[in-house]
């Protein structure tokens, strides 16, 4: 059964990257989005890659 709810993730690119490298892992984000939705009911993830040059105005 599925879990029924309005969540949201916000998560931290950097954080997330250098977890996952320091464990030695290679992190699937479709399978990790699917991870979400299935234990947690996300149904909207916001990945935050942090300052980009090129989008500054």
């Amino acid at each position: 059964m599925k879990k029924i709810g309005n969540n949201h993730a916000f998560i931290d690119s950097q954080n997330l990257n250098l977890s996952i490298k320091e464990m030695g892992w290679n992190l699937d984000f479709h399978r990790f989005r699917v991870y979400l939705e299935d234990h947690y009911a996300i149904r909207k993830a916001f990945l935050f890659l942090g300052f980009v040059a090129t989008n500054q105005t």
